[in-house]
């Protein structure tokens, strides 16, 4: 019934711009942002107003919502307002679910001639933003990476089977979980076909200072990015390492749910939600105001009810890191077991010749090394419950060094980071003061929790945060 007056009220002709009275301050704040939006590309630079990105879209209606509303705010640049919006209206795909269900929607999108019409009339491309926190909270690292890849492989089909060219927006972030990877490689890692000449990417705040503080940085990582997009756009025709072979997809596609299951029994888990919140600063994060939203959403129960980017930022900062790896290591283990020695070579196999699955190792590597199982086992002790305590991060510290052993011998190398000198040297220099930091914030927390007037303390914990983050080179 929604879609359908939707679709109804897209294709009545508008004569005068509707007044609405009694909308709630959230529908209002929308309202007066479109407002503004029309007002400004009817102004003088008209070139100021970007893309409309619609975070968490999980339906077509959710689009054709903010088609409706921009056009009760004159956004339409026809007469009877029935063909074509005048913003670019980007979808954000960010959670699995959504990722799964992004084809379909695109699909049901294209096909409706008001939106190929606005395409069409800004610039010819419908862009398509991929989140990463999200789908990384929501599988895991391995698991989300692969929604990613499959995502984008359906959404390049079913745009050519629409005649409507996509270019895709990748939402990255610093941290291995959020999407961080060179940036060269990352790009090699994505679909044939999927980047055609052009995207966008985020660069976070965090590591806009290491890539482009000084004009030969900042011009050595525009070059890297350049010529990574010319290389992919020229290599998807016919390079080897692009191509889909069937036995790897379907090896990927294995190690990938069984990943997803992995990870999904640790984030169902009933005492994982009090073990995260005790064992890490994120409630202190939320006093310190430091961020632009609350680290969770009201009456947060469960994993869904938590933001992505403070789930990263708290594993990180109590040295799990468990959202770069976890998952990972039950996968390989079980695949392994089931195929032997044949399974063996063909992980290896993988490991030499696909650019994606290569990439999505190593980056668990680096995670792994970063974590540190000591420290994180002081963490582990602010839990209140000690059987949830002890037996969570039991299976925690047992899983990385699962993971740890199985990615070794994929990669043939003896310790972590063997293969990585100078990120392994860059770290060791600072580690020294990044577990001190650990050491102060873990004492921090206790006190915190415990004294009152802790407000005096709450300067001091920031500076742990701070100095844990900068070690690492990313805040979540």
């Amino acid at each position: 019934a929604w879609g359908q007056w939707l679709a109804s009220e897209l294709e009545k002709p508008l004569g005068f711009l509707p007044q609405f009275m009694n909308t709630s301050e959230e529908a209002s704040e929308l309202l007066a942002l479109l407002t503004l939006v029309r007002e400004t590309i009817d102004g003088p630079d008209p070139a100021s107003i970007g893309t409309f990105i619609l975070s968490m879209t999980q339906t077509a209606d959710d689009v054709l919502g903010l088609y409706l509303l921009a056009k009760y705010c004159g956004l339409f640049a026809d007469p009877t307002a029935r063909e074509t919006c005048r913003i670019r209206i980007v979808p954000l795909f960010e959670t699995i679910d959504d990722l799964r269900a992004a084809p379909a929607i695109m699909a049901t999108l294209l096909a409706k001639p008001l939106v190929r019409s606005s395409v069409a009339a800004n610039g010819g491309t419908q862009e398509i933003m991929l989140g990463y926190s999200d789908s990384n909270k929501d599988g895991g690292f391995f698991a989300a990476s692969f929604e990613l890849f499959e995502a984008q492989r359906s959404l390049i089909r079913i745009a050519r089977e629409q005649g409507v060219p996509v270019s895709f927006f990748h939402g990255r972030g610093g941290s291995v979980s959020r999407g961080g990877a060179p940036t060269g490689r990352a790009i090699a890692a994505q679909p044939a076909g999927t980047i055609g000449g052009h995207m966008r990417v985020t660069e976070q705040g965090e590591v806009v200072s290491s890539k482009f503080a000084n004009r030969g940085t900042a011009l050595n990582n525009l070059e890297v990015l350049t010529s990574s997009v010319l290389l992919h756009t020229l290599k998807s025709a016919d390079a080897p390492e692009l191509r889909v072979v069937p036995e790897q997809q379907q090896a990927v596609e294995d190690i990938a749910r069984l990943s997803f299951k992995a990870y999904r029994k640790l984030a169902e888990d009933p005492g994982l939600i009090t073990y995260f919140q005790s064992a890490s600063p994120v409630e202190e994060l939320a006093l310190l105001k430091i961020g632009s939203r609350p680290s969770r959403r009201f009456g947060a129960k469960g994993i869904s009810d938590l933001r992505a980017i403070p789930w990263v930022f708290a594993w990180s900062q109590n040295r799990h890191l468990l959202t770069g790896w976890y998952g990972l290591g039950y996968a390989l283990d079980d695949f392994l077991s089931a195929r032997g020695s044949d399974g063996l070579h063909l992980l290896r196999q993988m490991f030499v010749k696909s650019p994606g699955f290569r990439l999505a190792v190593d980056e668990v590597e680096k995670s792994l090394f970063l974590a540190d199982m000591d420290v994180a086992e002081r963490y582990a002790a602010l839990v209140p419950s000690r059987n949830d305590a002890e037996r969570l991060f039991a299976l925690i510290r047992h899983e990385h060094r699962r993971t740890s052993k199985v990615v070794l011998e994929l990669s043939g190398a003896k310790v972590l980071c063997e293969r990585f000198q100078g990120f392994r040297r860059r770290f060791e220099r600072v580690r020294p003061m990044v577990d001190q930091a650990n050491h102060w914030q873990v004492q921090l927390l206790q006190q915190t929790r415990s004294e009152k007037g802790k407000d005096a303390l709450n300067m001091p914990l920031l500076m742990t945060m701070n100095c844990v983050a900068a070690g690492l080179g990313w805040t979540g």
